[in-house]
């Protein structure tokens, strides 16, 4: 037997290492690729609301009765941000399940479980709060127990945006 060449019952153990070495590369690169999408939705879902209050501060811009208006103007001046708010998300992608599959089914879902909430104008300005049920009803994902995002994604993802009312 030459010292140079391993005879068949030396190799033999080595047989099968490939697969085990793949499967714990493996197991680390889904779990690296679980959190980057997770992350990436919650940008995503963060960045929509960000744009549909600016869209709601854009629109209460258009209101004239915010500065001069009855209280029932107000009200329908308040009605009108709202709906460019929801109208704003309904083009989104943040709709989850069956109701995403319509832009009325959308309409319908993000009247139903997104809250915005518009005060009364006080002096000249205007804020738009928008507040979306992520880990309630908005999450995409299954919850899974040992990848659960819920120790680093809040409940309600939330934004805001304020207008100053030309005087």
């Amino acid at each position: 037997m030459s010292i140079g060449m391993p005879s068949a019952l030396q190799r033999q153990p080595q047989r099968g290492v490939a697969a085990i070495e793949f499967a714990f590369v493996m197991v680390g690169l889904l779990l690296l690729l679980f959190g980057l999408v997770t992350f990436g939705v919650v940008l995503y879902t963060q960045q929509t609301l960000s744009r549909a209050a600016e869209d709601g501060a854009r629109a209460a811009l258009m209101q004239p009765a915010f500065l001069a208006g009855t209280p029932d103007e107000v009200n329908a001046a308040i009605d009108n941000v709202k709906n460019a708010v929801r109208d704003s998300l309904a083009r989104s992608l943040v709709v989850p399940g069956p109701g995403g599959r319509t832009p009325q089914g959308r309409r319908e879902w993000v009247a139903t479980h997104v809250t915005v909430d518009i005060p009364p104008p006080a002096a000249s300005t205007v804020t738009i709060t928008v507040r979306y049920p992520y880990r309630t009803v908005g999450n995409p994902f299954p919850d899974v127990p040992l990848l659960s995002a819920s120790t680093w994604i809040p409940d309600i993802l939330e934004s805001h945006a304020t207008a100053a009312l030309p005087i």
